[in-house]
C-alpha cells in the first residue's frame, strides 16, 4: 500500500511540474489565437481584492470568571485510572 501512495503521489508531483512548465512556455502564433486560449484569458484577468476595513476595529472589555486552582492530586488519581497497565507476558 505504501509503494502505490508513492506512486500516486510522485504521478501528482510530475503532472503539477509539467503543467506549470507548460503555462509558461505555451505560445500563440496571433493574438486572435491567443485571444481564444483559456489559459492566456484567465492568467491576464484581474482578481477581485478583498478589502479589509480596519478602521473600525472596536475592542471591548469581557468579564470572565476567576480561575478556579486545580488540585494535584485529583489530577494525578483521574490520569492513573485511565492509563492501561502493560500487557502480562
Amino acid at each position: 500500500m505504501r509503494s502505490l501512495q508513492k506512486v500516486v503521489a510522485c504521478l501528482c508531483l510530475l503532472l503539477t511540474c509539467w503543467s506549470a512548465i507548460a503555462l509558461v512556455a505555451h505560445h500563440h502564433s496571433s493574438q486572435v489565437d491567443a485571444a481564444r486560449c483559456a489559459v492566456c484569458v484567465a492568467a491576464h484577468s484581474a482578481t477581485p481584492r478583498a478589502k479589509a476595513d480596519s478602521n473600525r476595529t472596536t475592542f471591548r472589555v469581557l468579564a470572565c470568571d476567576p480561575v478556579k486552582p486545580v488540585l494535584l492530586k485529583l489530577v494525578l488519581l483521574v490520569f492513573a485510572l485511565s492509563v492501561r497497565p502493560p500487557p502480562q507476558a
